[in-house]
Order: C-alpha cells, then structure tokens, then sequence
C-alpha cells in the first residue's frame, strides 16, 4: 500500500517537473525568436530591412524547430513556416507593408503557442 502511494507521488512529481521544463523551453525558444522578430520589425518600419535579414530569421527559426518539434505539434510548426516564407517572399519583393503584417501573425502565433501548454483548467479539458 505505501509502495503504491510512494509511487504514484513519484510520477505525479515527475509529469509537474517534466511540465515545469516544457514550459520553460517553449518560453525560452519563443521568448528568442520575439525578441528578433521585433529587431526585424524595426527594419521593416524604417525602411532598412532587407531579404537577407529575415533569411537569417528564418534559418534561426529552422534550428530551433528541431527542438520544438518535441514539445508543439507539427500543425503549428507548418503554420509558423508558412508566415516566415510569406514575409521572405515580401520583403524580397520590397512590399514591407505585407511583410511587416506577416511579422505581426508569426509574433502573435509566437505569443499563443506557449500559453496552450501551460497547466491551466481551460488547457486540461
């Protein structure tokens, strides 16, 4: 009797730290890539943003997909996929006021996608 209640202590301890350090990567990983979303938006508003700089966004984000390919599903990752190539393809184009409306839906969807994880009554059911 003691050994199962020890045990299901154990794994209850378990899943809340493996939700505490989910969480704690989704922020991270997101957290980041905000930070340098909003770098290029800054670009795009003053005129300077240029293909390369959301190329190199786009290969950051390439990088850290691999490792949130664990945490989010793939749904969500072919979302944020396609907003990053729609923005490359307008500031290519030097349409900056698509891109920078495409860099507002990536930052949002950078935003939610965290908070669907976090252990909360809406979240569980």
């Amino acid at each position: 009797m003691v050994k199962a209640i020890l045990s299901a202590l154990i794994a209850a301890l378990v899943i809340v730290a493996l939700g505490i350090t989910e969480n704690a990567v989704l922020n991270k990983h997101f957290g980041e890539l905000t930070e340098e979303l909003n770098v290029i938006q800054l670009k795009i508003k003053d005129g300077s943003c240029k293909k390369k700089d959301i190329l190199e966004f786009q290969s950051d984000w390439i990088e850290r997909k691999k490792t949130l390919h664990v945490f989010i599903p793939h749904t969500e990752i072919k979302e944020i996929d396609l907003w990053i190539s729609e923005c490359v393809y307008y500031a290519g184009s030097n349409d900056y006021k698509e891109a920078l409306a495409k860099t507002e839906v990536t930052k949002e969807l950078f935003e939610q996608i965290p908070k669907t994880f976090l252990v909360r009554i809406e979240n569980l059911f």
